[in-house]
């Protein structure tokens, strides 16, 4: 009989103006996926790791944050064991359907769900990557792409790129929605491999490209950019985001807090784009932009 393994839950309290900023730096230091409570970030290690190595590497993670943002004391952590199948099973305790928007309905797949006549179903396990439906960035998007796809006289004509794809959720929103042509980009290869599952799941990976790396390794032109990340990395390839743009294109970026609007904001109109809409959800907002027609490339 196989052994059981055991799990170590780090719990790291931090403010909300840094909660983003923190789970993103864990979240590629340890490649693992970030839950965002309401006091700071929650992650699980297995032990063995833990005890040989990550120890260290979360002591020089939290210190390197603290100097970074000018904090007066580093971040503590707590640790808890947690027995492989109890954190499995409050997983999907916790991650329940959820319906966004008016047709849209996030499932887990363990879970049965009663098909309205309307409704697109996005069937996910999210595995380690970000991206349920259940936070407020991921639903706004969703709810965007939706009210953007049905005042299209033809969606199908129009190509979607989604940057940092985590759990292929807007990818496939996208697909169900009746985008052609659709590229999910993420530099997390765990990731694109639980992407990939979820692609075969909903019966759309023969409409959706999946290619890892970052925006700047992407050739295209694309109709509709999507970027659910946070502020930060967001405004390092504000450049890069721009010129993905076609001439009519519309970039619709997510995962900031209200009060980053401003700094996030400047960073793309600096870069030649103009906001168009802003949308609030709790302390989370949504930036809308497109190109001017003055900028627009010949």
């Amino acid at each position: 009989m196989p052994l059981k393994r055991q799990w170590i839950r780090i719990d790291v309290p931090c403010g909300p103006d840094l909660v983003e900023e923190l789970a993103a730096e864990i979240a590629e230091i340890f490649g693992v996926g970030v839950e965002i409570l309401q006091h700071g970030v929650r992650f699980y290690l297995e032990e063995d790791r833990f005890l040989s190595d990550a120890r260290e590497t979360m002591e020089r993670t939290l210190l390197d944050f603290m100097e970074t943002w000018g904090l007066e004391a580093q971040p503590a952590y707590s640790v808890a064991s947690i027995p492989d199948e109890d954190w499995l099973e409050k997983w999907k305790t916790d991650f329940k359907p959820i319906r966004v928007g008016r047709s849209l309905v996030v499932a887990p797949t363990w879970e049965e769900f009663d098909r309205g006549a309307w409704d697109r179903i996005i069937r996910l396990d999210p595995g380690q990557a970000f991206g349920t439906g259940h936070h407020e960035t991921t639903r706004l998007c969703l709810e965007w792409l939706e009210e953007w796809a049905e005042g299209q006289p033809d969606p199908s004509s129009k190509s979607l790129l989604d940057v940092g794809t985590g759990s292929g959720i807007l990818a496939i929103a996208g697909a169900l929605l009746g985008f052609d042509r659709i590229l999910a980009v993420d530099n997390d290869p765990e990731a694109i491999e639980v992407a990939r599952e979820n692609l075969l799941l909903n019966g759309v990976s023969d409409r959706i490209v999946l290619q890892g790396g970052t925006v700047a390794e992407v050739l295209s032109r694309f109709d509709v950019i999507v970027a659910n990340i946070q502020a930060l990395p967001l405004m390092a390839m504000a450049e890069s985001l721009g010129e993905r743009m076609s001439d009519s294109a519309l970039l619709v970026l997510s995962g900031i807090l209200v009060e980053q609007q401003e700094a996030v904001q400047s960073a793309f109109v600096r870069g030649g784009l103009r906001l168009c809409t802003v949308r609030i959800a709790g302390e989370w907002c949504l930036l809308e932009f497109e190109r001017p027609p003055k900028a627009r490339k010949g």
